[in-house]
């Protein structure tokens, strides 16, 4: 067993020793009730005591649970003092290195918007850009490897932050022909090889492709895997190859390459983008100056 408690969890424990009230405490620290009530639940796994216990319509503190109060607030009380020089950030002079996983076509966006931001506005500051790997995401966010995630999960984990910025639609590549259909038949598109990004680049919105045609019976043809867009988008130039990507990063494509740009025929979702951090740096300065950028380079993109 894991006896490891975080500070968010020493939080809900103040919090639900103040209120003795589940609702009331994630009210308070602007939770879900579902994540202080994991918090609780961890805490008396950690503790080896049930530590409140209803009574007459509230949770009273066992003994225990009083004893620990006061060293749990010294504990945070000592945080907060650590954490005043972060409250004083200031990104012209900051070193921070920050991480950002997103997916190939966001990159080729947001990268430059945030290079100039930063030239301007925090000239020693480091910003990474991660590959897009949905399964192992949440782990790094977890563990402080990464900072955010621009992405999106259906079902994102109790202790992310969440914050929809983007919404776009799938659309299928081709090569130019002034002869061909603008609309593609069902048919012709499963029946033509695609290519694709290689795993784990393209996540979530081939899946619904994928989950699409399964639907109906059918199965898509995949013929390749690349690494970068721009790979293949010069395979689909010289080939009758198909490829199926977000139409904003098409429509940037089409300018580059002989390439058309076609509806997909099948019952597909919008693309969905959302901004995801861990609960643990929403309080802090610096993520929340880097958080702010990116929300408003990615409304600009949008």
């Amino acid at each position: 067993m894991d006896n490891k408690v975080d500070l968010q969890q020493l939080a809900c424990y103040v919090a639900l020793m103040k209120y003795q009230n589940v609702s009331k405490a994630a009210n308070a620290l602007g939770l879900s009730q579902p994540t202080v009530s994991l918090s609780l639940k961890k805490l008396r796994e950690v503790f080896k005591d049930p530590l409140l216990i209803r009574s007459n319509g509230r949770m009273a503190p066992t003994s225990r649970a009083l004893a620990l109060e006061v060293e749990i607030q010294e504990i945070l009380h000592k945080v907060d003092a650590l954490n005043k020089s972060e409250a004083s950030f200031d990104p012209q002079h900051s070193e921070a290195k920050f991480s950002i996983m997103c997916p190939e076509f966001l990159e080729y966006f947001l990268a430059p918007r945030i290079a100039a931001r930063l030239q301007k506005e925090a000239p020693s500051i480091k910003v990474e850009f991660k590959t897009s790997n949905p399964s192992e995401a949440f782990e790094m966010l977890d563990k402080g490897t990464l900072d955010f995630r621009l992405g999106w999960w259906p079902k994102p984990n109790l202790m992310l932050r969440t914050k929809i910025l983007f919404r776009d639609e799938l659309v299928c590549l081709s090569k130019k022909d002034s002869h061909s259909n603008p609309k593609l038949s069902v048919s012709e598109f499963i029946n033509t090889r695609h290519i694709r990004l290689q795993a784990p680049r393209n996540g979530v919105s081939t899946m619904v492709i994928d989950q699409a045609a399964l639907k109906i019976g059918e199965k898509i043809n995949i013929a390749l895997e690349v690494q970068t867009i721009f790979s293949l988008a010069k395979v689909v130039s010289e080939t009758n190859f198909f490829a199926c990507t977000c139409k904003k990063i098409a429509q940037e494509i089409i300018n580059k390459f002989p390439l058309q740009m076609r509806p997909i025929p099948l019952n597909i979702p919008e693309v969905r983008i959302a901004l995801y951090w861990h609960e643990r740096t929403h309080r802090q300065a610096s993520h929340a100056w880097l958080k702010n950028l990116i929300e408003e380079e990615m409304q600009a993109i949008n």
